[in-house]
């Protein structure tokens, strides 16, 4: 279990340390692109709108998996508040939580089809259209870890009682 947890941190700073550098790639690549605009240098910078569009898709899907990591997403919790510690909120989670794995692992499914049909290059850089689709495929499956280890905890808090 102690191997679990430590993976778990490396793979956060890992994915941490990915986002915060398409983030950073990204303000460079804008921040060049405007300067560029106001001086008469005559290059082209087409190249950079995949560059960028594929640091946006691997910080979105990063982050979305580091969010799920945490438990930090979006949630309503009004009845959560209202009926804490009770069994109705333990079994409350625990449905949502299937539902959570039911639908990361058919987005999952689905990533890993449009990942594995890419053939056509990119229109630009002449890269594999994999290269981008992987971040779907990536944070999907890092998603769907997380919400297979949120439905063992579930379980086993909805076995407990609470206790």
């Amino acid at each position: 279990m102690q191997f679990l947890k430590k993976l778990d941190e490396v793979v956060a700073a890992i994915l941490k340390a990915v986002v915060v550098a398409c983030l950073i790639l990204i303000a460079f690549i804008l921040l060049f692109r405007v300067i560029i605009r106001f001086t008469p240098i005559n290059i082209s910078l087409s190249w950079t709108d995949e560059v960028v569009e594929w640091s946006m898709a691997y910080m979105i899907f990063l982050t979305s998996a580091l969010i799920m990591r945490d438990g930090a997403h979006f949630r309503v919790d009004l009845l959560q508040e209202k009926f804490k510690d009770t069994t109705f909120i333990r079994v409350l989670n625990f449905c949502i939580t299937i539902f959570n794995v039911i639908f990361f692992a058919v987005f999952f499914y689905y990533a890993w089809d449009l990942f594995s049909k890419a053939q056509a290059p990119t229109i630009i850089l002449r890269a594999p259209r994999q290269v981008p689709y992987a971040s779907i495929l990536i944070g999907g499956f890092l998603i769907l870890v997380y919400c297979i280890r949120d439905l063992v905890n579930a379980f086993k808090e909805m076995v407990r009682g609470g206790k």
